[in-house]
């Protein structure tokens, strides 16, 4: 009898442990399903409201919640007030939260939250230009820079995507631009500088392939001894012929990858030839123009 009495006691405590484990098990399920649907109601409220070009609530009026974004680590000796005519607006946290140029207004905005979210985008940036407004979802990687980026602009449903890998240095190595057309950068690095893109193009209505390839050179005749690139200034399209249309805001912004090494003096194409860039550096080190051909590009410290 006893033995029937503790054996029915052990399985009513296992039958307790059990239904408890249970609970706890639903509890956390119903949470976490929760805090999901509440996350993408709120980036659903976030695009609904974008929608509308005149609506700018999206717009936090404080400060955003901190991110894991660290411009320290891009902008190592502190960051430009101006670079190419972009006026750069930081918070009291240091995160960019606008960038004006005289043809576009961009803004960002951080989702608040800590972790990173696979579903939801972490920053969010929306320029503006001649009453036209565009819409980038950046979804970061765990070192704070953007991995992906999905673009949407009102009337425009085709898909507009950019994809970014880096070296274990935090330097780009790899960006896909995926639209009408397809278009590949391939960088790479020697001494910590980009010695070489080649740039891949198929257009989707051909299915066309085409391969171009560039050198960077970093001393020339006049300058035989590299330019420390103190300021951490990347000029993709100028100097290194990458065309990343308004993601270059978002390297101003800390989110895509770290500078070259030095500042780059020479774009050799595959035919040899070259353009050269001439950059004046102030006392401390930092560069304050830079001219390549009739074209000069101003910074401010």
């Amino acid at each position: 009898m006893q033995q029937r009495t503790k054996a029915q006691a052990n399985e009513l405590t296992r039958m307790c442990q059990l239904l408890i484990i249970t609970q706890k098990r639903t509890m956390k399920k119903t949470i976490t399903i929760a805090l999901l649907t509440a996350a993408v109601i709120g980036a659903t409220s976030f695009f609904s409201s974008c929608s509308n070009k005149n609506d700018d609530d999206w717009i936090i009026d404080g400060r955003p919640d901190p991110v894991t974004i660290d411009l320290s680590k891009v902008f190592t000796n502190g960051m430009p007030k101006e670079a190419d005519s972009m006026t750069i607006q930081t918070d009291d946290r240091g995160l960019v939260t606008g960038i004006k140029t005289k043809d576009e207004t961009v803004s960002f905005k951080y989702n608040n939250t800590k972790t990173r979210a696979i579903v939801i985008p972490n920053v969010f940036m929306k320029v503006e230009r001649n009453g036209d407004t565009t819409f980038y979802r950046m979804y970061l990687n765990h070192n704070g820079f953007v991995r992906e980026c999905m673009i949407q602009q009102k009337e425009n449903t085709k898909e507009d995507t950019w994809r970014f890998t880096y070296n274990d240095n935090e330097q780009l190595i790899n960006i896909i631009h995926s639209a009408d057309n397809y278009k590949e950068f391939t960088l790479t690095y020697k001494d910590g500088n980009i010695s070489e893109i080649e740039t891949t193009t198929i257009v989707s209505q051909t299915t066309t392939r085409k391969k171009d390839t560039c050198k960077v050179a970093y001393t020339s005749t006049v300058t035989p001894t590299p330019i420390v690139n103190k300021g951490n200034i990347m000029l993709f399209n100028t100097t290194f012929g990458i065309d990343i249309g308004a993601m270059k805001y978002a390297y101003y912004a800390g989110l895509l990858g770290k500078a070259t090494k030095n500042l780059p003096l020479q774009l050799i194409d595959k035919n040899g030839n070259k353009n050269n860039f001439t950059w004046t550096v102030n006392s401390n080190g930092f560069p304050t123009s830079m001219t390549s051909g009739s074209h000069q590009y101003k910074f401010v410290w």
